[in-house]
């Protein structure tokens, strides 16, 4: 087989920018060794990164056991470039700035409940511009944007957020911010999150399911994020279930397994107008049939479409993400246990996320850093840190 000269260069050029971002500060030798690369090929792309000003040395290392000269450290240079990571969302827009290894500059959150779309992307607009100021040192390299949707080719196929579906939101703020700009669906961008956030090779292959208001999954195959046909995968709020009470009756997963299906359970139940969730905490705490048989009708459901990703994808896990697990951790054992009796031959551990309401932001922070690098195709290991921003 013939290997085209150019793309093998850049192959190699992208595996030693991952060793000095994954390993780093790393030397140029052990990147060689790492790698099984001729340390000419290594040292060649090591000066080429530190001349762009992508990676910055810090000082010698250890030398070996031989004795001879220290050798130079590298690593990945964050004090030159920034990127953000919007999340659209039905009332607010959550916006996180960080470096390019993921540490945090800043964040915030504006208040867009019943703000028309126009208004809404002035007011993201203004918040960029603000930042781009305050960084007036360093570059903007990229946004993401987190929506609650469809995505494919970086277009909005679907969204109840009024106006995006006919919106080319990745060119709009393209064109006023000359960056590039990426969107991707929530799910999709907490599943790079669990696979880019941990230091497991567990996380290889996993799906990350999140119970909203609809029942949305992300999958990472082999370290890559898997959309689907036009972005449609992980779709399985869609699928239709058998009825528990009733063989006969079949309806979508959302209707049985989503969060607004198990509140109205539980309303029904309790005879509330409104979700009291006081009263439904100390009604929990209580074993209330009014809330533990809802709760128990939820796990099953949410355990039916879980039997599903498991013997459909083969992950090494299913990492569970929702509001209602903040509230009750408890509710993860009696999808364990419902899941026992689906699957008494299964091995596929669930788990709970630890990212929540910040796993997507996050997610897309990695997804924006890769592209901005390069680096769509490698994993990279992140370890969120916190720096502060003047005001």
């Amino acid at each position: 087989m013939i290997i085209n000269k150019h793309i093998m260069r850049s192959t190699n050029e992208k595996q030693v920018l991952q060793q000095i971002i994954n390993e780093g500060p790393i030397s140029r030798s052990q990147i060689s060794r790492n790698l099984d690369l001729n340390k000419v090929t290594v040292s060649d792309i090591y000066n080429q990164l530190l001349k762009s000003g992508v990676i910055r040395e810090v000082g010698h290392g250890v030398s070996t056991k031989n004795g001879g000269r220290r050798p130079v450290m590298g690593e990945l240079n964050v004090s030159k470039n920034y990127v953000m990571a919007i999340n659209l969302g039905n009332s607010s827009v959550d916006i996180l700035i960080s470096r390019f290894n993921a540490s945090k500059l800043s964040a915030q959150t504006i208040d867009t409940d019943g703000i028309n779309l126009t208004t809404v992307m002035d007011m993201i607009t203004a918040a960029i511009a603000k930042a781009v100021g305050q960084l007036s040192d360093e570059s903007l390299a990229g946004i993401a944007f987190v929506i609650d949707g469809t995505v494919y080719n970086n277009h909005i196929i679907n969204t109840e957020l009024k106006g995006l579906e006919n919106f080319d939101l990745a060119k709009y703020f393209a064109d006023k911010f000359q960056v590039p700009v990426l969107i991707e669906n929530a799910a999709n961008l907490s599943a790079i999150y669990e696979r880019d956030f941990h230091d497991n090779e567990l996380f290889k292959n996993l799906v990350t399911l999140m119970i909203g208001k609809h029942l949305r999954a992300g999958i990472v195959a082999d370290q890559h994020l898997y959309t689907g046909h036009e972005g449609h995968a992980g779709e399985v709020g869609e699928a239709y279930l058998v009825d528990r009470y009733d063989h006969s009756k079949m309806a979508a997963a959302d209707v049985y397994a989503s969060e607004p299906a198990l509140n109205k359970a539980i309303r029904d139940r309790m005879g509330w107008q409104e979700m009291d969730f006081a009263k439904l905490t100390e009604a929990y705490y209580h074993k209330d049939e009014r809330v533990m048989e809802p709760i128990d009708d939820f796990a099953y459901y949410l355990s039916r479409v879980l039997t599903n990703l498991s013997t459909s994808f083969a992950p090494d896990v299913v990492i569970l993400n929702g509001d209602m697990f903040k509230r009750f951790p408890q509710i993860l054992q009696s999808v364990r246990n419902s899941l026992v009796q689906m699957m008494p031959d299964g091995d596929t551990p669930v788990i709970l996320t630890k990212g929540y309401t910040e796993s997507a932001l996050l997610g897309a922070t990695s997804y924006i850093i890769h592209h901005a690098l390069g680096l769509d195709d490698l994993k990279l290991d992140f370890q969120a840190k916190t720096e502060s921003v003047p005001e």
